[in-house]
């Protein structure tokens, strides 16, 4: 007897990007922000709240999305937004400091803190679906 499972929505994203050769990445999971949230040097906006323009090539991602039939259940888009400069920090103020973000966004903190820092200089902002399986899914990035 074979049995059929149902593809997630978090599935068929993945595979409209892979089939279109678009690199999507399941950054992990996460809570939609009701407003706009720092995780270390980025800031996450709704992407309803957000007014930077979105170039053609993402606005085709999108149109591609809704058109296969996916409707992800919010949109976020992820800024660099570095800290203004200040004394320095103790370590223990430093700790203090980011470990209410990365405790908001579990697993998706930690990323944002770690990995996305690294391309912080080449690429901001970043557009994020976020699925009815509350999985952060990352659509496109640009310069701004």
């Amino acid at each position: 007897m074979q049995t059929k499972t149902l593809a997630t929505q978090t599935q068929l994203l993945m595979d409209i990007g892979q089939r279109n050769n678009w690199n999507f990445v399941n950054l992990g999971k996460a809570p939609i922000p009701e407003q706009p949230v720092r995780a270390g040097e980025w800031l996450i906006v709704s992407a309803t709240e957000d007014t930077s323009p979105i170039p053609k090539q993402t606005m085709q991602r999108i149109k591609t999305i809704y058109q296969e039939g996916i409707r992800p259940m919010h949109w976020v888009v992820v800024h660099e937004a570095p800290f203004l400069l200040s004394a320095p920090k103790t370590e223990e103020q430093k700790k203090s400091h980011i470990l209410p973000y990365l405790a908001l966004l579990g697993g998706l903190g930690v990323w944002l803190a770690t990995t996305i820092i690294t391309t912080a200089a080449i690429v901001d902002p970043i557009l994020i679906a976020i699925t009815p399986e509350f999985d952060w899914i990352e659509i496109d990035r640009w310069f701004d």
